[in-house]
């Protein structure tokens, strides 16, 4: 019997894993699960077993590091990679070289599963040679997110230019410029489905890749959806290093425009940079979205200074003043109006400077209002995830605008509510009696005697989003009422909801509420001493 080991940072999916398939029928011992990568390396050197299940995107080491981890202590083991459809889809094919296969989480059937172990079996039963554990006998892709995440989580710059000159790319020199690259939502919108968004993100980086053969020391990498740039220069006045980097980003930006019709918004850092500051440097850039107001074209000559530049936390009830007047001229489908109204917005917005990720909650919790109000379709959910995801004023007002006219288009009512389904009436009454239970769709699916792969395509075309989403989501929006009403400890109130480990039930909750229940309950709770 051989003996497996699970790794996920989403405690519900090791749960799913163990229930979807008869594992000792497979001749199969699930010997460890975790959702720790740190424990994982103990757990790994405590049971030694043959086959690993790891999700990629792993907070601190993240999958593909602990795979490399794993192999210098065990050669012969062998290695499934499983992560969600947004995190590494564009390795879908590629993975399929070293790793036995690659799984992606929103997809996954107990087949599949099986398929997989099987193929594992088979090498193991083989006695197949040991992987090397030079960069060359690894898929190259899987190493450069490897080497992206060193970067990012501002990894000691040796072991770095290390890691990166064994997959053949030479940082021989100490500075570093970075340049940003997201998709304008708007203009892509309206070309594309959000279901091919990963896809596109990967042509778009191909592009970056074809192109950087022909610029010495430029680098492009993938980090989810966006695209990273780093170009590794010597300092030297003869050399003018700037522009030479701004004409790389200039090319990518037309090829992208010429080969998918597609517009980019574009922050370059030309501030001298050390590789420790760079991880840093884009932190600030993708969390606080320093270029909202700036356009789609952003060159930072001092980031220092730039982030001095602060933003204004944006007033509740801000949008209240520009509620009626839009309401009502979503009720008479007057897009010029609604144009109108839209432009205005954003010419308080840019004056004032609000903090960008507020000032698209409150747009998005609006959009969402005059949705309920007035549309007779389903809620379009592809153009608020790109609401959340867009990185200018300008993309953000287009696609508020776009979505108060589809709903002014859309307002008749005549269709039926997915919440009027009796079946989605019996989950939500099984989610509200379970909810200090850690709730799978294998669980729910055995409840309405369902096949589990057929009930998550189910759900899925029911509300837009997978059941373990929708069970997160549903749980914390009760949380977060409770951290306004209650004295509950932050341990009662995970508890009650299921999540035995406080960090797990934090994660979670920053993930869904956009910020940390600690935060949470800073900024909203209500004083419970107030008189």
């Amino acid at each position: 019997m051989h003996k497996v080991m699970l790794i996920d940072d989403d405690v519900p999916m090791l749960k799913v894993l163990q229930q979807m398939i008869e594992w000792e029928a497979l001749q199969l011992n699930i010997v460890g699960t975790t959702y720790s990568s740190a424990k994982a390396l103990h757990l790994f050197k405590e049971t030694w077993p043959d086959i690993v299940i790891t999700d990629i995107g792993l907070p601190q080491k993240n999958g593909i590091e602990l795979a490399a981890a794993f192999r210098s202590m065990k050669p012969d083991i062998r290695v499934i990679f499983l992560t969600c459809h947004e995190d590494f889809h564009y390795a879908q094919q590629a993975v399929k070289l070293n790793a036995d296969d690659y799984l992606l989480k929103d997809q996954l059937t107990p087949d599949q599963l099986e398929q997989s172990l099987n193929k594992s079996i088979l090498f193991l039963q083989k006695k197949s040679a040991p992987m090397g554990q030079k960069a060359s006998h690894y898929n190259r892709e899987l190493f450069k997110q490897g080497l992206i995440q060193r970067v990012i989580d501002g990894g000691h710059p040796e072991s770095t230019v290390e890691y990166a000159a064994g997959i053949g790319i030479s940082w021989g020199y100490p500075w570093f410029m970075l340049g940003v690259v997201n998709l304008h939502y708007s203009s892509y919108e309206t070309l594309y489905v959000r279901n091919n968004l990963s896809l596109i993100t990967y042509a778009i980086y191909n592009i970056a890749v074809e192109l950087s053969a022909a610029y010495e020391g430029i680098t492009p990498f993938l980090d989810q959806d966006n695209l990273i740039v780093l170009y590794n220069y010597r300092l030297n006045l003869a050399d003018n290093v700037c522009p030479y980097f701004q004409r790389y980003m200039d090319e990518l930006r037309s090829r992208t425009a010429q080969f998918l019709k597609l517009q980019l918004n574009i922050v370059t850092v030309n501030d001298k940079m050390d590789l420790r500051a760079v991880g840093n440097c884009y932190h600030q850039i993708i969390h606080h979205k320093h270029g909202f107001y700036e356009g789609d074209d952003l060159k930072v000559a001092d980031m220092q200074l730039h982030m001095q530049r602060v933003f204004l936390p944006f007033p509740q009830g801000s949008l209240d003043a520009y509620k009626a007047d839009l309401e009502r001229a979503v009720l008479k489908n007057d897009v010029h109006c609604i144009h109108d109204m839209i432009v205005s917005i954003g010419a308080k917005v840019r004056e004032k400077r609000f903090e960008p990720n507020e000032f698209v909650q409150e747009v998005t919790l609006f959009l969402r209002g005059v949705a309920m109000m007035f549309s007779g379709r389903k809620a379009d959910e592809a153009r608020y995830s790109y609401l959340s995801a867009a990185r200018t004023l300008e993309d953000v007002l287009e696609l508020a605008e776009r979505q108060l006219v589809f709903i002014a288009q859309n307002k008749q009512g005549n269709a039926v509510s997915s919440a009027q389904e009796p079946k989605l009436q019996q989950i939500q009454q099984f989610i509200d009696q379970h909810l200090a239970d850690n709730i799978t769709s294998i669980d729910m699916a055995r409840y309405l005697y369902l096949n589990s792969s057929y009930f998550s395509r189910y759900f899925k075309r029911l509300t837009g989003v997978n059941f373990t989403d929708y069970v997160h989501q549903y749980k914390m929006t009760i949380a977060a009422k409770m951290m306004k009403t209650s004295g509950q400890t932050l341990e009662s109130l995970a508890m009650g909801l299921g999540y035995s480990d406080r960090t797990y039930f934090s994660k979670v909750f920053k993930k869904y509420i956009g910020m940390t229940p600690s935060e949470y309950k800073t900024k909203y709770a209500v004083n419970k001493y107030a008189r």
